[in-house]
């Protein structure tokens, strides 16, 4: 089979902890249900979450309480 070369990718986004969020959830169809999360889950997603601008850390500090 032959491989043809269309063109370069060229990414649009910074691979920053908003896009690395927002990757997640539209892969995995939204937030789950917060009984269904590890403690582990929880302890990384409140580290990462540090990084965002503030009202968004404060939004996602309210969705996982």
């Amino acid at each position: 089979m032959a491989t043809r070369h269309v063109g370069q990718i060229t990414a649009i986004h910074k691979n920053d902890v908003e896009w690395i969020i927002s990757l997640w959830l539209a892969i995995h169809g939204g937030d789950p249900a917060p009984e269904k999360i590890s403690q582990a889950a929880l302890d990384i997603i409140r580290g990462v979450s540090a990084h965002l601008p503030a009202a968004q850390a404060k939004a996602v500090a309210a969705a996982i309480h």
